[in-house]
């Protein structure tokens, strides 16, 4: 006898079947898998780029990166704190040795320069003064040594009539010694004397040395501030293209703010940046490659710079052929360090198929089919891979990516 099928049963029996559908499901997903793995596949070969491996060099290489710069550029600062007061030239601008580029505001300098040259012919007035004053001194004090000089030589005379009287008898002992007391009396003022010379002397040579020495620093303080007149009208050190320019007239600078940069764009050097870790493999004069364009230029280390930013070391790179066509200004490169050479190994051309060093599967070909097989690969640069194991000379390696295909065993190339 037919029965109505309770609500819990009909649950029960549409949860069966929706079982059986994942199941199904499942299956035939396992089933695509399984044919994925064994039916081999088939690719395109105008979809691969195929390399063989041959003997030869390779370079060892540490990568960094670079950016191109003029091999020369002015960096041209104001010598004073002024206002800018004209601009002859725009960024862009090609411009010859000495041609002036911005003014700066003259009326502070030079009201500066007139008061110092005020103040230094003051100076030279007062040090004038001191020499006629020396001269006077030495004048006078010379003539009164002079009168007490002959004022010894008359005591000296006196004391020696006075000594043959006192033998004689016709002189007494109390003017005798009175001769001698006068002798020694003008002695000691001629011995005084002597010593005010020596102390005038003294104290004007002092006074004008210390005005010699204000003159000096005062001459000095002049040409300096002739030179910030003279720089004050911002001129290119040689012929070149302006970079840039502070184009704000009006605006205050501050001495040593930048207000512009000339370049010489006809030759470029290279600043590359590289991990700290790797200092101590840069040398002055190492080999460099620079890729500029997917055009490789030799040149090597000119300078490291030798402090350490956020963990990376700058270094310079002076270019064979600096005036390539392929460089510009702030172009970014690839920049490869070449530390070492081996001679005789098994290379093959670099790209996307090779990821760094170390053991890795790549695709090689024989005949028509694409064989995964497991390497060892060595060093690496620019433009070749060694490898250590794994590759014969005469191998054909396919160098395009295949990320996509590393998990099959082998790929049919149609």
């Amino acid at each position: 006898m037919d029965r109505d099928l309770s609500k819990s049963e009909v649950n029960k029996r549409q949860s069966k079947v929706l079982f059986k559908y994942v199941l199904i499901g499942l299956l035939l997903v396992a089933v695509l898998l399984l044919l994925r793995w064994i039916i081999t596949p088939k690719l395109d070969a105008d979809r691969i780029v195929v390399s063989m491996a041959e003997k030869g060099r390779i370079e060892d290489a540490l990568s960094a990166t670079g950016i191109v710069i003029p091999e020369f550029e002015q960096v041209i600062t104001s010598p004073i704190q002024s206002r800018i007061e004209a601009i002859y030239f725009e960024a862009g601008a090609q411009v010859s040795k000495g041609s002036q580029i911005v003014l700066m505001n003259k009326e502070s300098i030079t009201l500066r320069l007139e008061s110092q040259k005020e103040q230094l012919e003051l100076l030279e007035n007062r040090k004038l003064q001191l020499d006629l004053q020396l001269q006077k001194n030495r004048n006078e004090l010379q003539a009164r040594y002079d009168i007490y000089t002959l004022k010894i030589d008359l005591n000296e005379s006196k004391l020696n009539l006075r000594e043959r009287l006192h033998k004689i008898g016709a002189e007494t002992k109390d003017m005798l010694d009175q001769a001698r007391l006068n002798l020694k009396i003008a002695k000691r003022e001629r011995e005084l004397l002597g010593s005010q010379m020596e102390n005038d002397e003294r104290r004007l040579q002092a006074d004008l040395k210390e005005v010699d020495l204000q003159v000096a620093i005062q001459r000095k303080a002049i040409l300096e501030l002739e030179r910030q007149l003279e720089r004050s009208e911002i001129r290119a050190d040689r012929d070149g293209v302006i970079t840039w320019v502070k184009d704000d007239i009006g605006a205050t600078v501050l001495p040593g703010a930048v207000v512009a940069r000339v370049a010489d764009l006809r030759t470029y050097k290279v600043e590359a940046r590289i991990s700290d870790i790797h200092v101590t493999r840069l040398k002055i004069g190492g080999p460099i490659k620079v890729r500029a364009n997917d055009h490789d230029l030799p040149g090597n280390i000119s300078s490291i710079i030798p402090t350490v930013e956020n963990g990376v070391v700058s270094f310079l790179i002076d270019l064979e052929d600096n005036a390539d066509i392929n460089l510009r200004s702030n172009l970014r490169v690839d920049v490869f360090v070449i530390t070492s050479f081996k001679d005789d190994v098994i290379r093959a051309e670099n790209g996307p198929y090779i990821n760094g060093s170390g053991p890795q599967n790549i695709f090689i070909m024989k005949d028509n089919v694409a064989h995964r097989k497991r390497v060892v690969v060595g060093a690496t640069n620019l433009d070749h891979v060694e490898f250590i194991s794994g590759v014969s000379a005469g191998d054909r390696l396919i160098i395009t990516d295949m990320e996509d295909y590393i998990h099959l065993d082998q790929i049919e190339i149609d």
